[in-house]
């Protein structure tokens, strides 16, 4: 048997918090599980973490990556996904690279990369936010998480937005032009495009220097920021919430982040800002959607501005929709988006089950153990 080593000392006390670590260690609970449950047969491979092996670096460290001595490197890029592209073409091509990524539905084409290199994709940010979002050894398990759908709303929809950058810029421009109504929640990098909702703030920012990423006080030691916070008070002011996605104008890829993860935790209904077919890879992990209620083709438009206009379009729309009389249909969808959180095991196995074949292929072009 092969023996697989990744060493992810590099990574001990970086601001990344050693997310490959954390993966290797679920995928040991993982493969504990098949060996008690499942009396799998040992394999050819036997991948672990050590303190020997190859070297992992969070795939910002560029200098570090480049400086590195040896063959195969692991890049922590859990929290990120392709577009970490600038970073991965300023590395030496002189390796092969091992690269973890939340993200799925790429190829090499569509990457184009000059580096050698193999994707391992794991929805990292989903698996923190289930077990933030349920133990209550975590901080975030007391957050309120209820959507009521029982209330009546005095906004049509809410929506918050980060960074500002040129796409979702342009969305809000679109928006402002062209929505026919007035009461709606639009906050981007902390300034209100629509009602007022700073009331709503659990802490304050200079407008247009909002940080999603910033602590708050004494919650640090949990690790809590705003990113990472439910405004459900906010949410209970709106009948939908139009979720702008990190990323919102490729034409590839499936990025889940926080930002459509707290609405299938909470269960407010959303209209998705994101990449094309989006909603389809949702539906491909089990969850639910709307387009028994509501036209969603805007997720099959793969130029952004017509994407954007189709989206726009809807938002109109949705004003004459009856919230009241489709209540238990969207309750529904809600309970079994909910519900779903509990069958992404599945969901994993296959991740875990392709990185090890990932591996496989990799350690399979060599005769010694790594």
């Amino acid at each position: 048997m092969k023996t697989f080593k990744i060493n992810t000392d590099n990574l001990i006390g970086h601001w990344s918090t050693n997310q490959i670590g954390k993966f290797l260690d679920q995928y040991q609970i993982w493969k504990d599980y098949h060996n008690v449950y499942n009396c799998l047969i040992p394999g050819i491979i036997n991948i672990q973490k050590s303190k020997t092996g190859i070297p992992s670096f969070y795939y910002g460290d560029i200098h570090l990556i480049n400086q590195c001595k040896e063959p195969i490197v692991a890049i922590d890029c859990l929290m990120e996904g392709k577009h970490g592209i600038v970073e991965f073409m300023e590395y030496n091509t002189d390796k092969h690279y091992i690269i973890f990524a939340n993200e799925s539905h790429l190829s090499k084409i569509d990457l184009d990369l000059k580096i050698n290199y193999t994707w391992v994709t794991y929805y990292f940010p989903m698996c923190q936010m289930i077990d933030w979002y349920n133990s209550p050894w975590e901080l975030s398990f007391y957050l309120d998480k209820e959507y009521k759908f029982n209330t009546t709303k005095p906004m049509r929809f809410v929506s918050t937005t980060g960074l500002v950058r040129y796409p979702r810029t342009y969305l809000k421009d679109q928006l402002l032009e062209k929505i026919k109504y007035k009461n709606f929640i639009f906050r981007y990098s902390g300034v209100d495009f629509g009602m007022p909702a700073d009331q709503f703030d659990v802490k304050k920012f200079v407008p247009g220097e909002f940080d999603p990423y910033a602590g708050m006080s004494t919650l640090k030691k949990y690790n809590h920021s705003l990113g990472w916070s439910l405004p459900i008070h906010m949410y209970n002011q709106a009948d939908f919430n139009l979720v702008v996605e990190t990323d919102i104008d490729y034409e590839y890829g499936f990025f889940p982040t926080e930002k459509i993860l707290k609405c299938l935790i909470s269960g407010i209904p959303f209209v998705l800002v994101a990449t094309p077919y989006f909603l389809k890879y949702l539906k491909e992990l089990g969850f639910h959607t709307y387009n028994d209620l509501w036209d969603e083709s805007y997720d099959d438009e793969l130029v952004y501005t017509k994407r954007i206009d189709k989206i726009v379009d809807l938002c109109n729309n949705l004003d004459s929709f009856d919230w009241q009389a489709n209540q238990s249909a969207l309750e529904l969808i809600a309970l079994k988006n909910k519900c779903n959180f509990l069958n992404l095991n599945r969901v994993i196995d296959a991740q875990f089950q392709q990185f090890e074949q990932a591996i496989l292929e990799l350690v399979g072009d060599t005769n010694e153990n790594i």
